[in-house]
């Protein structure tokens, strides 16, 4: 979470050691464009604390009916651009030393999800029964669903969980007993009371087994039908689940169109990350202000847009292409495709919220990415590591 001092020390302290838990001598198993397009995102955030506004500084003036100077850098807050950089650079350090990772690697890193998992799942139940708030404390914040929070963020790990587990069921040949594993999750991502995570549990559930589990194409279809169903029943009557309702103070829609109005003004280079809560009131209508303060645009795509500009869409564009790609061209074993259907979900949680804000979930992120694009086969490392040897 953004300010606490907790995060700024993990960081540091991430920053130090993460360097020197990465084996050089493994060769990269990403795509050279992989490499490119991580460094592209690290080298636009870096542009923006740069001194370049004299050139290419936001104008706002028009829109905002009052006159202001150009800053003297491209974000209109250099400090919170540069805690936005410390915030991404330990998960940028985390998948270049994963990048160096085979499939077993992999599988042997899992167990510490599942560990992280079963802990929110267990204190996630704890809480629901009991009949007072119960927080650790031991967290520089309150707990409000599991370890997380926000109850939406403990369900985006519920979700995001349930292909793993599938497969882990699929590895040991016992996919039914997953069926009790995913019960579990499901439950959990209920007794948080978050409506749209428990529904995207259950699509989650729906597509993992349609593509992690080997089934017959019939089974297939019907589970990915089911899956496209409800989506489409939810994109009917979405009031309830979305807050689409203009009299929320958290109604999507009128912090969409809010931000997408700031986004116009801010082209190409957007605001600068991490700079959102200061540039939305100012386009914020008076009958829109209530009494939550909106921090987040409640859309990851659109919030990029607004702090880092056309670049930042563009970055994502080539993300997302680039993970089409990779499950497209390279085998697609059940891990992969687990490791797929978990960024599926993120992705499009995404739409509705800011999970990838959160740094644990950031992290899982970067796993599930590198699990994706990263696919070495356990001999041709051995192979390549002998020759570096010989």
């Amino acid at each position: 979470m953004r300010g606490l001092a907790s995060s700024l020390m993990v960081q540091v302290a991430a920053l130090a050691l993460a360097p020197a838990l990465v084996d050089w001598r493994r060769p990269s198993g990403y795509w050279p464009v992989v490499n490119a397009l991580l460094l592209a995102g690290l080298a636009l955030m870096t542009l923006h604390l740069l001194p370049l506004g004299w050139l290419f500084g936001p104008k706002v003036a028009e829109s905002l009916g009052v006159v202001l100077s150009d800053p003297l850098a491209l974000t209109v807050d250099w400090w919170r651009g540069a805690e936005a950089l410390l915030f991404v650079l330990p998960p940028a350090l985390l998948f270049v030393a994963l990048g160096r990772f085979s499939e077993n690697d992999f599988n042997r890193l899992l167990p510490f999800l599942y560990l992280g998992l079963l802990f929110n799942v267990v204190f996630g139940l704890v809480q629901f029964a009991a009949r007072t708030g119960i927080s650790p404390g031991f967290l520089p914040y309150a707990a409000a669903a599991g370890f997380f929070a926000n109850q939406n963020h403990f369900a985006t790990l519920m979700f995001v969980g349930i292909p793993l587990v599938i497969y882990q069921f699929v590895a040991l040949r016992r996919p039914l007993l997953s069926l009790l594993a995913v019960g579990v999750i499901v439950l959990a991502s209920f007794a948080t009371r978050s409506v749209a995570g428990a529904v995207l549990s259950i699509g989650a559930a729906l597509v993992s087994y349609a593509l992690v589990v080997r089934l017959r194409w019939q089974w297939r279809i019907l589970l990915l039908a089911a899956a496209v169903a409800g989506a489409a029943l939810l994109s009917f009557n979405p009031g309830n689940v979305l807050e689409f309702r203009a009299d929320d103070p958290l109604d999507r829609l009128t912090i969409w169109r809010t931000t997408t109005t700031a986004i116009s003004a801010y082209l190409p280079f957007g605001s600068g990350f991490g700079s959102f809560e200061l540039v939305y009131p100012q386009f914020e209508a008076a009958v829109d202000v209530r009494t939550s303060f909106i921090n987040h645009a409640h859309n990851e795509y659109l919030e990029l847009l607004l702090e880092g500009g056309l670049p930042a869409g563009l970055l994502v564009v080539g993300y997302m292409a680039l993970i089409g790609v990779a499950m497209w061209r390279r085998p697609r074993t059940p891990l992969r495709w687990a490791a797929f259907s978990g960024l599926l979900f993120i992705l499009a949680h995404s739409l509705v919220d800011y999970p990838l804000r959160t740094p644990a979930l950031m992290l899982v992120f970067v796993v599930l990415s590198a699990i994706v694009l990263c696919q070495q086969r356990e001999s041709e490392l051995r192979s390549q590591l002998d020759k570096q040897s010989t």
